[in-house]
């Protein structure tokens, strides 16, 4: 039990109606149970499709040591192959007797997940193509290998789509008005969401009424697309145009940073968003960040996976990426958050939505 902070999901009286908020825009989506299945299978398949080419089932069918296995197919990282064949060995793929790894099933048919878009395939497809390469001690880039514009397609996903608003139902922020931080903003298509949302709930218009908010992210090639359509992308989302003069006057600046090493003094934000950012970090030290630039009594918020809910092969693929910190469970978020001084945390949803008050 962490003392001074509740861990539990009704700390807060008005608990209910926010689960109901964030699930209300979730089942949007369809199944939510069957939706996480599709999915899941399909990070499943693509991490046995990638190793069977690689040779490594044919290879144990014989029992071998784990030196054997690295030998073999000169796989320098340890950690990370220990890390797989765990997973591996968890879900019954491969059977460990006496310190030894044998096949034991592999039936698995990978399925496309029908939220998914060919951009969206085709990025975790270069992810797990890359997993050999990471066994071998090399790393992915951020965005490295990919079309940026793929990438741009891939966060217009509706599943995406439906998380943030799912997050900001959760939140309650769009009541208030106040400065405004998207910590990882990638191309601007999510920040320009969430300039859609202030507009349509009248705290930006023509009357000079403005929020600021300021998108950060340590990629210049998808901050160059962030400014340069940020107009482009508003429009698209909305059906009631805002005029040139609010999207001159009102836009968004987008920023170099990472959320490890925000590029603001303490206490510069009311409101700190992040949605599936913090497995791309070291992420308590990006949770300590978001709460220093936080002021006193502002809001962080956001999405993220947490484990037990969170996929082990999803988390394979984020891995290739240099500097990814993967998933973690909510009694690690609950935790670091007592530890950086969080007045209050909450949390709904198995695609975890959260908020904490400084």
């Amino acid at each position: 039990m962490l003392s001074s902070l509740s861990i539990e999901e009704d700390y807060w009286s008005d608990k209910m109606i926010d689960k109901y908020k964030a699930w209300y825009e979730l089942i949007k989506l369809g199944n939510i149970g069957s939706l996480r299945k599709d999915i899941n299978d399909f990070f499943k398949g693509n991490i046995l499709n990638i190793m069977g080419e690689e040779g490594v089932f044919d290879y144990l069918v014989e029992e071998r040591e784990f030196e054997e296995i690295s030998k073999q197919f000169n796989y320098t990282d340890t950690e990370f192959l220990n890390e797989l064949l765990s997973v591996l060995v968890n879900d019954g793929v491969i059977a460990m007797k006496n310190n030894r790894y044998i096949v034991d099933t592999i039936e698995h048919e990978r399925k496309l997940p029908s939220i998914f878009t060919e951009a969206v395939i085709d990025i975790w497809n270069i992810h797990a193509q890359f997993i050999p390469n990471r066994l071998r001690g090399d790393f992915m880039e951020f965005t490295g290998g990919f079309n940026l514009f793929n990438w741009d397609d891939a966060l217009t996903n509706r599943m995406y789509g439906q998380i943030r608003k799912s997050a900001f139902a959760y939140s309650g922020v769009l009541k208030k008005s106040g400065k405004f931080l998207d910590v990882g903003c990638g191309t601007g298509y999510g920040t320009a969401a969430i300039w859609s949302y202030y507009y349509e709930n009248g705290k930006i218009n023509d009357n000079g009424s403005c929020i600021e908010i300021i998108g950060i992210d340590n990629d210049k090639q998808l901050l160059n697309i962030a400014i340069d359509e940020f107009s482009s992308m508003v429009k698209k989302q909305l059906k009631d145009k805002p005029t040139e003069n609010i999207l001159n006057n009102c836009v968004p600046e987008f920023l170099e940073g990472n959320a490890e090493q925000i590029p603001f003094d303490d206490n510069t934000f009311d409101f700190v968003y992040a949605s599936q950012v913090l497995h791309w970090t070291d992420a308590k030290q990006a949770m300590t960040e978001m709460m220093r630039v936080t002021k006193p009594g502002g809001i962080i918020f956001g999405t993220q996976n947490l484990y037990p809910n969170a996929n082990p092969y999803n988390e394979l693929h984020f891995k290739t990426v240099r500097g990814a910190g993967g998933f973690f469970s909510k009694n690690d978020m609950y935790r670091w958050a007592k530890e950086i001084g969080v007045k209050k945390i909450k949390n709904a949803t198995p695609i975890t939505v959260f908020k904490i008050i400084k």
